[in-house]
């Protein structure tokens, strides 16, 4: 009887352990301030990428839009891995939100393109970056 008790106990706590550690993590499993990709679509090559900053504010443009470049050709977001089955994208176009729940709002808090100079030439980001032009908020970033 002492031997089904102690199975008894052994196997709840076991299971309230379990079930702790699985609700006790984080949702997205990444960092704060990790940048992240939560949705994607391409047409032809032209990629379209919605991206959460993870942070509460975003300091430096620039600095931010070129790690979230740098991350696109290093193929390194947490939840989404990229095709490179036809090759790399075109042209990337980005909408960035802080949080993810800002998304539902419907305003970003910046908008990031990296297009070529000359469209039609089969460039793509990764190979010919020299071809490419980024813009930040619809505005051109001088290198």
């Amino acid at each position: 009887m002492k031997k089904k008790i102690i199975a008894l106990i052994s196997g709840a706590v076991i299971l309230i352990i379990a079930a702790g550690s699985i609700y006790g993590k984080s949702e997205s499993g990444h960092k704060e301030g990790e940048p992240d990709v939560v949705g994607t679509f391409s047409v032809n090559r032209d990629e379209n990428i919605t991206v959460v900053a993870n942070r509460g504010h975003i300091g430096d443009k620039e600095a931010f839009a070129r790690e979230l470049l740098q991350m696109y050709k290093d193929d390194s977001f947490y939840s989404t891995k990229f095709s490179t089955d036809r090759g790399y994208a075109t042209s990337l176009d980005m909408n960035i939100y802080l949080w993810k729940e800002d998304i539902e709002d419907g305003a970003s808090v910046m908008t990031v393109e990296y297009r070529p100079v000359e469209y039609g030439k089969d460039y793509d980001v990764v190979n010919n970056p020299d071809i490419f032009e980024l813009y930040i908020d619809g505005k051109e970033v001088e290198e």
